[in-house]
């Protein structure tokens, strides 16, 4: 009988190693997904990403207490509000830790003879309507629901010509391992190429868990570092290096002092016409009948758990208005308008040149603070004429445990 040669006899060891690994890697597989150590996913567990969803989740979960009031919506409410804070307050406020609107809270106060309220700016720079839903069902899911939700929106969050579908985006991709999305799937990821990482999730098991991997990984690596000789001169982190060091994703969206307000400091105006020349390119009619639903879906989940919802048209110059494609901005704003009384939802049009005029803004979509100020006190004047709102803020604690949405992450 002829012995095997030695290279015919390392490629058969070779195959039989990778064999034996595929088998190991298949065993684990199947008994993590029997076992399900990471089912029960919280809002806490999800990756520090340095991403704008992970920075204000995280910051979001360490609230001492759940705030009463939150702001959903895209930068068109984000940087003005922010903008207001770092000029009313009189310091810096950096975008990654500061995520309040103070001048709400105490304008609110004063105006309702209230307990200052906690105001929590959820807003995502270019967020869609689809993730304001999900942000929601995660607030719901995670135990920590709001009384009122103020819902900043305009027509790009509907039908913006940059996004393929809502399941793409930062803060769905982000959030949408903490929550089931099956029910929204076809919505969500309605083309089978966008659909990969799901369906490889549910496949391999540790795939779909990943970034609760990721997560215990971290904590344990940051407690092995932390547990290193370090009395002796060794050399030492601080926890700002551990965090980028340690981070689940390396090409972080946003660090600390990368996008900052300073007080007493407006931006110059910039035109943004081009940009939103290519947002408003067509009428992208998949992502406005998908976005609708998830809208819906928001005044739904927020009215079956008791929550509020101011809804605002947002603000716009009459020139980014004019680049829509014909007949857009009436066919969005008809369809805002009938779902929000459907649901019984406050319904507030604030984009009116008589009072945010041209000045107000930065750019042709963006306030600026003194129309932060402005939104801001119009805003309050709708909430302290409503009776719901004014029962809601007026009565002791937070809005607590959610009566809906299945069982807690």
């Amino acid at each position: 009988m002829n012995k095997p040669e030695p290279d015919n006899l390392k490629s058969v060891i070779a195959k039989s190693n990778a064999v034996a690994v595929i088998v190991v890697v298949l065993l684990v597989n199947f008994a993590f997904a029997f076992l399900n150590p990471f089912g029960k996913t919280t809002l806490a567990d999800l990756p520090k990403d340095h991403s704008w969803i992970s920075w204000t989740t995280s910051d979001f979960v360490s609230q001492p207490a759940t705030p009463d009031i939150v702001f959903l919506g895209s930068s068109l409410l984000l940087h003005p509000l922010t903008m207001l804070d770092a000029h009313h307050l009189k310091r810096t406020v950096d975008y990654a830790d500061y995520h309040r609107s103070a001048y709400t809270e105490e304008r609110i106060a004063a105006s309702m003879g209230v307990k200052k309220p906690i105001v929590f700016n959820y807003a995502m720079p270019g967020g869609m309507i689809s993730d304001d839903w999900i942000i929601t069902e995660a607030m719901v899911r995670s135990r920590k629901k709001p009384k009122l939700i103020v819902l900043g929106i305009c027509a790009r969050d509907f039908m913006d010509c940059k996004v393929r579908c809502p399941g793409v985006m930062p803060t769905f991709k982000y959030l949408s391992k903490a929550i089931d999305m099956q029910p929204v799937l076809d919505l969500a990821l309605p083309n089978l190429t966008d659909r990969t990482d799901f369906v490889i999730g549910k496949i391999a098991y540790l795939w779909d868990v990943k970034p609760a991997i990721q997560e215990l990984l971290r904590g344990q690596t940051r407690s092995a570092i932390a547990a290193c000789g370090v009395t002796n001169g060794a050399l030492q982190f601080s926890a700002e290096q551990l965090d980028k060091l340690l981070t689940a994703d390396m090409s972080a969206e946003l660090e600390r002092g990368m996008m900052v307000e300073e007080p007493d400091k407006e931006r110059p105006f910039s035109d943004n016409t081009l940009e939103y020349l290519q947002r408003y390119k067509h009428r992208h009619e998949s992502l406005f009948a998908s976005e609708k639903q998830f809208f819906e879906k928001l005044l739904i989940a927020a009215k079956s758990n008791d929550i509020k919802v101011v809804v605002v048209n947002m603000p716009l110059t009459t020139l980014n208005v004019k680049l829509m494609p014909p007949g857009t901005y009436n066919e969005y704003l008809d369809a805002v308008q009938t779902l929000t009384s459907r649901h019984d939802a406050i319904f507030a049009d604030f984009n009116d040149d008589d009072r945010f005029p041209s000045s107000l803004f930065y750019d042709t979509v963006h306030m600026n603070s003194v129309g932060g100020k402005r939104f801001v006190d119009a805003l309050v004047n709708v909430i302290s004429a409503d009776k719901v709102c004014i029962e809601k803020l007026s009565a002791p604690g937070a809005a607590g445990i959610a009566s809906g949405g299945g069982q807690p992450l």
